[in-house]
């Protein structure tokens, strides 16, 4: 049976709010857990390989945790598999560690994953759970709807805007799913970063977006605040933030959704930006490597960083009401 209270290592407070609120079975009379998930990307490397350190390859450190905290749901945020997301890769590697969690997995593919044409040794191994050949869907989990966005062909034509295939598929599903109380998005790509390091340059030397790594997640993000998405999963890059509730445009508003970045799978962890650190950027560290847990309640959130046994100690933690 799974245990009612599986935030792992935060604060009282946290762990009695997961064991207080849940949800009546239909015809039951005992609470029902509400659902629990794990959330993070850029896992594993070409070899099973480990080591020390922030260089180091520790992916199955971050399999083992998820098998500690036992969620309902394991968001994958993409780069899942290194280098080049090859079949043979995630044979020898992610599938040696994590796959005896693809039953709860719910994967969204990053860049890597295009290392290879059209992410095809992503979806021969996700098969149906990655819902190819476009790689966007969503469904449902407990009292919220739920969206895995395919961003790393937001930088090819047609792009993510109004008028192309996922952009469109996308307003669509959230209009049809606005009674949801809440509402979350996972994808690798981050829209607000602090350390945008690829330029969006082509085989032939061209800069496209103007030069801007997060350019082309606009069109998605004024989606997500036209129809009310309440909290944005992301990766790809290797660190922790936790971003103030902002509109599509960087600015901090009531009822923007909030972005999480958790690109802390193991594969290694990257030095902060240059200074100053942007005002909307609430919490950020590049010490440890874990996982962020929700807890997904009716009309409500309970979110906490984990951090893999024996690293560096950091908190982030709380609980916060959808809009």
């Amino acid at each position: 049976m799974r245990r009612p209270a599986r935030f792992l290592r935060l604060s009282t407070t946290a762990v009695v709010l997961v064991v207080a609120t849940g949800s009546l079975a239909p015809g039951a009379g005992a609470l029902e857990p509400d659902p629990v998930i794990v959330a993070v990307g850029d896992l594993a490397c070409q070899s099973l390989t480990q080591g020390q350190g922030v260089g180091a390859c520790r992916s199955g450190d971050i399999a083992d945790l998820i098998r500690e905290i036992d969620p309902d749901r394991f968001l994958a945020l993409g780069d899942l598999q290194y280098n080049n997301g090859k079949l043979s890769e995630f044979l020898r590697v992610w599938d040696v560690q994590f796959g005896d969690l693809r039953g709860i997995t719910t994967p969204t593919p990053g860049n890597h994953e295009y290392g290879t044409a059209d992410a095809a040794g992503y979806f021969a191994y996700f098969g149906a759970a990655a819902h190819p050949p476009l790689g966007y869907y969503s469904f449902d989990l407990g009292e919220w709807h739920i969206v895995s966005v395919n961003s790393d062909i937001c930088g090819d034509e047609p792009g993510c805007g109004p008028g192309t295939p996922q952009g469109d598929w996308l307003r669509a599903d959230l209009e049809a799913n606005a009674d949801a109380a809440c509402t979350l998005a996972f994808m690798h790509h981050p829209r607000y970063d602090w350390r945008p390091f690829q330029k969006w340059i082509v085989d032939d030397g061209t800069t496209q977006f103007g030069g801007s790594e997060t350019e082309p997640f606009v069109p998605l993000w004024e989606v997500f605040a036209d129809e009310g998405v309440d909290v944005v999963l992301v990766g790809h890059n290797h660190m922790y933030q936790r971003w103030a509730p902002q509109d599509a445009h960087g600015n901090a508003v009531s009822g923007g959704a909030t972005q999480f970045t958790v690109g802390t799978g193991g594969r290694s962890l990257y030095p902060f930006g240059p200074p100053p650190q942007p005002e909307n950027l609430e919490v950020t560290q590049n010490k440890a490597i874990g996982v962020l847990q929700m807890t997904l309640h009716a009309d409500s959130y309970d979110y906490g960083w984990v951090s893999v046994p024996g690293e560096p100690g950091f908190e982030d933690a709380g609980t916060v009401a959808c809009t």
